[in-house]
């Protein structure tokens, strides 16, 4: 293997970051050399996700710097990708600096239709569905998308502001399962998704 057929997919969630280092093939698909997951929880405590705490803040620059040593004990470039927790907090500019600074690692802030086109490539890229007519959700921690794709191409890609973690802030803080709170969760959900009904 050469550095050049190397690099590493990081992952920048709004709960959890991935890392995954893998090193391309001749029929330009990957093979995984490692991976790593932390639990960060970027987006916990971020009034509805328009803030960054200083405490998840902190957690999730010691989570880059452990990742940068690992991409580099492999010899690959890191491409960084924020989603929802960084993609709405008003100092998101904060944390990206300090990761830049304190790690090395630049964080791109992506779109959720971006983001659903990302998941979309990655669903293509490790299961031969190619030629089906797909229906793909990803629950994230912060945001949720939706995806149909056929052949390589999104009939439908949105992104909803439905997460784990922002849902379990605004309707369940504290860990309270009050069967009102359920209630408001599911009314919420049905209403954000109505527009995908036809």
């Amino acid at each position: 293997m050469t550095s050049a057929s190397r690099l590493a997919a990081l992952d920048v969630g709004t709960n959890s970051f991935h890392l995954v280092v893998a090193r391309t093939l001749a029929d330009g698909r990957f093979e995984v050399i490692t991976r790593h997951k932390d639990m960060v929880r970027l987006g916990q405590g971020g009034a509805d996700m328009s803030h960054l705490s200083v405490e998840a803040i902190d957690r999730a620059i010691a989570s880059l710097g452990r990742m940068a040593r690992l991409a580099a004990s492999h010899d690959a470039p890191v491409r960084a990708v924020a989603t929802s927790a960084v993609r709405e907090a008003k100092n998101a500019d904060e944390f990206i600096a300090r990761a830049a600074r304190e790690t090395g690692i630049t964080v791109e802030v992506i779109s959720g239709v971006e983001e659903a086109r990302l998941i979309h490539l990655g669903v293509l890229q490790a299961l031969d569905v190619f030629d089906k007519r797909l229906l793909l959700t990803d629950i994230g921690g912060g945001s949720t998308e939706v995806v149909v794709g056929l052949r390589g191409a999104e009939e439908i890609a949105r992104s909803f502001k439905l997460g784990a973690v922002r849902l379990t802030e605004r309707f369940f803080p504290g860990g309270s399962q009050h069967p009102a709170s359920v209630h408001s969760c599911r009314a919420a959900i049905r209403s954000a998704l109505a527009v995908l009904e036809r």
